[in-house]
């Protein structure tokens, strides 16, 4: 999101923390066996498609999701 909003932003870095996961096995593979799932989209596009939709519909969007 940093790259497609501000990429003038610098990245901090910290020290992990106890709870944070250093691996992870994320996988759409029993999506795919179960309902026959395939992805449409890589992450990077799906989160470009999301900026440019909030963009968009961000007079209607926000006032919404504050109010919830």
């Amino acid at each position: 999101m940093r790259d497609q909003l501000a990429p003038e932003l610098g990245i901090e870095y910290e020290s992990a923390r106890e709870a944070d996961a250093e691996h992870t096995h994320a996988s759409v593979t029993k999506a795919g066996e179960a309902i026959g799932y395939e992805p449409s989209r890589t992450i990077t596009e799906g989160v470009c498609e999301f900026i440019e939709w909030y963009q968009a519909n961000r007079e209607w969007y926000e006032p919404l999701v504050r109010s919830s």
